[in-house]
């Protein structure tokens, strides 16, 4: 066994034991794709090391927003914990949700690949840090309204009354969960036509990766109206366009990464969570609590943003929430 081989396994016990906690005979199915299939089998031992019963089904690399072969959408449904390592995102399909609905565990691993496995993002103490993560999520769901800006330009304000926020500790562990590793993050999905003001990306998106030149977003009553910069802006809104659904334009969530160890490498799973970032999602919220369907979710991170709520109340300065305990 060589070793980046067990560094790997290093990263995947982590996953098993705190952030999934899997148990003896639990059913475990590990949906991945061509391109992923070495996470998958690292996955399953880290899980087999435990006693569970361990599943892998591989299919095709997926479009964005498209679902699973129907053959995998059933076999989630009986399955007590699901990994999807795989390259597009998989937490905001039908499929995802109906298997939480279900009863599943659901830890997504979305563009991750060998190397993701080894990093100290996902060798962190989930359980030490979650308390902090809940206690950012519990003021965006106090709150009123939230304003979000940022160096790069950004200024984007929104109402989120009643809206629920979601805290994604890394912890999966009571039925219908769903967390992305080593995804820790804070977020709440928008009130949709309230949205006003500039999104500048500077940091990575969906499918694209790290940003080369900023990609500026116009915002009207909660729609992207407005797509500019340079060869990325051009790629995004290519994709918007083959969305075909005027619903993909949604701005679906507005969110802080909260993982000390992560940084932006240009890994979707990794750079999300990424310490003094934030990220606007666009498109589909359902998976969030929002009532947005669309056949995509794509998220835009930001560098060092500042949240505030209620206009008077600082939840984040320049990256660091200032709720909480956090050792950096």
């Amino acid at each position: 066994m060589d070793m980046k081989y067990l560094e790997m396994l290093k990263g995947a016990r982590n996953i098993a034991s705190i952030a999934a906690n899997i148990q003896l005979g639990e059913n475990v199915l590990i949906v991945t794709d061509n391109l992923k299939t070495s996470l998958a089998e690292v996955l399953a031992i880290a899980c087999q090391e435990r006693g569970a019963e361990v599943a892998i089904s591989v299919m095709g690399v997926r479009e964005l927003g498209q679902e699973p072969p129907r053959p995998v959408v059933e076999a989630m449904k009986s399955a007590d914990v699901i990994f999807t390592p795989t390259q597009v995102t998989m937490y905001h399909t039908k499929a995802r949700v109906e298997a939480c609905q279900s009863g599943a565990r659901v830890l997504t691993l979305s563009g991750a690949n060998e190397e993701t496995l080894m990093r100290e993002a996902m060798r962190v103490d989930f359980r030490k840090l979650a308390p902090g993560v809940e206690k950012v999520a519990e003021e965006f769901a106090r709150a009123r309204s939230v304003r979000f800006t940022a160096p790069s330009g950004t200024d984007l304000k929104a109402g989120i009354e009643g809206r629920g926020a979601n805290a994604d500790t890394g912890l999966c562990h009571r039925p219908g969960q769903c967390m992305g590793m080593p995804l820790i993050e804070a977020n709440v999905p928008p009130l949709e036509d309230t949205v006003e003001g500039l999104v500048v990306v500077d940091a990575s998106a969906s499918l694209m990766g790290l940003i080369e030149e900023p990609i500026r977003l116009s915002v009207k009553k909660g729609k992207i109206v407005e797509i500019t910069g340079g060869k990325q802006a051009d790629e995004l809104r290519c994709l918007l366009e083959e969305a075909e659904h005027p619903n993909a334009y949604q701005i679906a969530e507005i969110a802080v990464g909260l993982n000390p160890k992560s940084e932006v490498i240009g890994i979707l799973t990794e750079d999300e969570s990424a310490w003094r970032t934030g990220h606007i999602g666009v498109g589909s919220n359902i998976g969030l609590g929002g009532v947005n369907e669309a056949p995509l979710h794509m998220d835009m991170i930001i560098r060092k943003p500042t949240i505030v709520l209620d206009e008077s109340f600082v939840l984040v300065k320049e990256g660091v929430p200032q709720v909480g305990h956090w050792d950096e």
